[in-house]
């Protein structure tokens, strides 16, 4: 009977051989599924400004920043979050809890906001997310949205929460679905988290026109 202290050294290789294969393939595939989103991008990053800087940083966030942001942007800045595939472990847990390719825009506003208000949907990976920086909106209600999912609705009286309501269900329409609009008069203004949609039949333009519109019912009357 082979002793087991002499079959450990081959086992190690063999575990750290699959960790090194795994990481190879979730690397390369993060890339592929990145590249692929901000290949799609290109079509509706117009709507923000003309010309962007990307970087990448590790293999699960793609950055854009937009360097010439049009009216009524500030600054602009565009991530792509993708799964930890390189890291299968983490992979595994986080997407038991619910993590999912995601995309976040940080938005600055040349006029900001005079409102507080968080939409967001409970079952998202970033609904537990909170800023520190400013007090939460104290009215609290419940809305369920175009999809039927039932989002958590947090204001200060002064959003205009049905036009707030409608923007929602235009960019769930045209990405993945929504996780999060967020509203405050400290920069960023504007934090939107939408799930990657299908590239072949989303159109980003539509998208990023919608991000727009938003941006500007923000404006202080």
């Amino acid at each position: 009977m082979p002793d087991p202290a002499a079959l450990l050294p081959g086992l190690i290789i063999l575990l750290l051989a699959a960790v090194m294969i795994w990481f190879t393939v979730g690397t390369q595939r993060n890339v592929s599924r990145g590249n692929r989103m901000l290949e799609w991008l290109q079509d509706g990053l117009g709507a923000l400004g003309p010309r962007t800087t990307l970087r990448w940083l590790g293999s699960s966030v793609a950055e854009l920043q937009i360097t010439q942001p049009r009216a009524p942007f500030r600054d602009a800045l565009v991530m792509v979050v993708l799964e930890p595939r390189d890291l299968g472990a983490l992979w595994a847990l986080a997407r038991q809890r619910g993590r999912r390719d995601f995309i976040v825009l940080r938005l600055s506003l040349v006029r900001a906001p005079v409102v507080r208000a968080d939409l967001i949907d409970p079952s998202g990976w970033t609904a537990g997310d909170r800023r520190r920086d400013e007090p939460e909106p104290e009215r609290q209600e419940r809305w369920t949205d175009a999809a039927g999912r039932t989002i958590a609705v947090h204001h200060d009286g002064l959003a205009d929460i049905e036009r707030l309501r409608s923007c929602w269900n235009d960019l769930a329409r045209d990405s993945g679905g929504a996780w999060r609009i967020s509203i405050r008069p400290t920069v960023p203004h504007l934090e939107i988290h939408l799930l990657t949609p299908d590239t072949e039949r989303a159109n980003a333009r539509r998208l990023l026109d919608a991000v727009g519109t938003l941006a500007r019912a923000l404006a202080p009357g």
